[in-house]
């Protein structure tokens, strides 16, 4: 098996019996659709495997950076992934800022979004198009609005690569023309 086949089964392993919300379908699904529409950026499948790691499971930044280093990526590889996975797991949460408002932290992490790297933004890109086929699917009542949100993000995420930047925008453009019949 190859370093990336390992990532993926180690991965599976830690979203063992987490299931994508309002569905029975297993977590590892959502982030290999993500990993494989941000594999157009050098480690973006990689990053995409584990975006969702520190937010969702107990595995911590040197657990993720020894277990890639066991699969075979070098250092800077594995430093990489990890700091790219630090960058899109949220800041400001209400554990974080419990006396800002909701609105305000939303902004907050938004603006924060805008300054991260490239791969951790083309990982966001792929992230956000998986989610707008979900929300239409299972949450069309708070489809709107979170469609306008992720349309001012991608307005302010525009680092990251940018083919896969255009198919977000038109992703949530589409969605949006949708709701509103």
């Amino acid at each position: 098996m190859n370093r990336a086949g390992k990532l993926l089964h180690w991965i599976g392993q830690r979203h063992e019996d987490q299931l994508i919300r309002r569905t029975a379908e297993p977590y590892i699904n959502h982030l290999v659709a993500v990993a494989e529409l941000a594999s157009v950026s050098p480690l973006g499948y990689e990053t995409g495997l584990c975006h969702d790691l520190f937010e969702e499971t107990e595995t911590t930044k040197n657990e993720l950076h020894s277990a890639l280093t066991g699969f075979g990526y070098k250092d800077q590889e594995a430093n990489l992934i990890v700091d790219c996975c630090i960058e899109l797991t949220d800041v400001f949460t209400k554990k974080n800022y419990p006396d800002l408002k909701k609105k305000k932290r939303k902004k907050k992490e938004a603006e924060r979004l805008a300054t991260i790297s490239p791969v951790s933004q083309t990982v966001k890109y792929g992230d956000v198009i998986y989610n707008v086929g979900w929300v239409l699917k299972y949450d069309l009542k708070h489809a709107r609005k979170y469609l306008r949100k992720k349309q001012l993000l991608l307005a302010s995420m525009k680092n990251g690569q940018q083919d896969l930047h255009q198919q977000a925008v038109q992703t949530v453009g589409d969605a949006l023309c949708y709701v509103k019949r």
